[in-house]
């Protein structure tokens, strides 16, 4: 047996909060007597001085009898105790609270959805109560007021204290980490996805327009000037708006061949349409490549007697500008950096300048500073050369330069001009894109 505040309760009998001193206070009084039912507690200490006694506990009108009452018997005569429960079961049995009649708890009416700060809110509360009641905190007894601390519990309450500090500090974190984000929003709504990132296809335009405007202003500086441009419509408007006139551009119809014009922008749309006829035998030629990619657009020479004749021309061609570049090193009069006379033995040199230098050496000392004017992205082959006097003398480079600007077509250069660097003078003469195979082999196979 073990004592409590409310008389003595058997063991195993159930402790329940503050259920039992209202149940005994809420039941009716009797119909026969006009007086009130005794407690739980009068008739558990009744039985409890008077063991001979049958027990006088009964159940709430329309409640089932509680555990312990059912199969029951009268306590034997001689005080000993009969087979079954023990007569302080009946004890147990009025220890257990019984709800009143009439206090039924209503369901909520209003189904609207809360919001997830509610929702949150209210897990949090669950949670921080279930483990508040895990520790003994909010629990009572029979007997004993709500909160009161026990006798077992007073040496666990700093460490109770504790754990709940640090778990309302941990909730009270987390409410305002969610709000700061933007979690907490009303009505339980969940915002939109983000929308993809348009920035790889802007990328890629901004690349093709850039592409194409890199090849539109180079072709208008480096082709010569007399050549017929094919090129797609958009191309087509890229080179009239750098000053390319309309008679010189060939646009391009589906279907239609190249040949006719000098020069072919291969935008994409262009290398689309023809495909490996493009390469193979309308323009096997590389001059300038701008961009990379699908956005690539290249520059390319037509060969006029198709690819196949273009292609059987260049190892000719090639050696031919040798051989004419190790004749050039060798006279007496010609002159060039380390550098110049390399790219000149490689063939590097475009045929047009090395006849007309070995032109000017006929006539007086030539001294090469430096090659230029190469197509990017393509074969090294120059079409710009500087020339400096060697005796400083800026009459021997305007003689040059009248010299050039007197010659015919293949070798009128696109441009000839002194220009002058501090105090010494240098001629730049320059031709324009695309170099012509074959005028030193014999034969131009363009």
């Amino acid at each position: 047996m073990r004592k409590d505040d409310c008389g003595l309760t058997p063991p195993g009998g159930t402790l329940v909060d503050d259920v039992v001193t209202d149940t005994a206070a809420m039941s009716p009084a009797s119909p026969s007597s006009g007086e009130s039912r005794p407690s739980a507690g009068d008739t558990t200490a009744a039985a409890a001085s008077q063991p001979d006694a049958p027990a006088a506990t009964e159940s709430a009108p329309g409640t089932p009898a509680a555990a312990g009452q059912a199969g029951r018997g009268d306590a034997p005569a001689d005080g000993k105790p009969a087979d079954g429960p023990a007569a302080g079961d009946a004890d147990a049995g009025a220890s257990v609270g019984v709800r009143p009649p009439g206090r039924v708890a209503r369901m909520a009416t209003d189904t609207r959805e809360p919001s997830w700060g509610k929702v949150l809110a209210t897990t949090i509360s669950l949670w921080v109560s279930r483990r508040l009641r895990r520790i003994g905190i909010g629990r009572g007894t029979a007997g004993r007021a709500y909160g009161e601390p026990t006798a077992g519990s007073r040496r666990f309450s700093t460490l109770r204290w504790r754990v709940v500090a640090l778990v309302l500090a941990a909730a009270v974190l987390a409410l305002v980490g969610l709000q700061a984000s933007g979690a907490l929003n009303s009505g339980g709504t969940s915002s939109r996805p983000a929308a993809p990132a348009s920035g790889g296809g802007t990328s890629s335009l901004s690349a093709a327009t850039a592409a194409r405007d890199q090849a539109a202003a180079w072709v208008a500086q480096q082709v010569s000037s007399a050549d017929i441009v094919a090129c797609d419509p958009a191309i087509c408007s890229e080179l009239q708006s750098h000053g390319l006139p309309a008679g010189r551009l060939l646009p391009l119809q589906p279907g239609a061949s190249p040949f006719g014009a000098d020069v072919i922008v291969a935008s994409p749309s262009v290398r689309s349409e023809f495909g490996s006829q493009l390469t193979e035998e309308y323009a096997p030629g590389l001059i300038a490549s701008f961009g990379s990619g699908p956005a690539r657009v290249d520059v390319r020479a037509i060969a006029s007697l198709g690819g196949a004749a273009y292609r059987a021309a260049e190892p000719a061609d090639l050696a031919a500008r040798k051989v004419a570049g190790a004749q050039l090193l060798h006279n007496p009069r010609f002159h060039a950096t380390a550098q110049a006379a390399s790219q000149m033995t490689a063939g590097q040199v475009d045929s047009r300048l090395l006849v007309t230098l070995a032109s000017l050496v006929s006539q007086r000392s030539v001294s090469v500073a430096s090659f230029g004017d190469t197509g990017p992205g393509a074969p090294l082959l120059y079409r710009q050369v500087t020339l400096h006097s060697p005796g400083g003398e800026v009459s021997d480079l305007t003689a040059d330069l009248d010299q050039v600007q007197t010659q015919r077509n293949p070798y009128l250069p696109a441009s000839a001009i002194i220009v002058h660097l501090g105090a010494q003078a240098q001629l730049r003469i320059e031709f324009g894109a695309p170099s012509l195979p074959g005028l030193l082999s014999g034969g131009n196979s363009s």
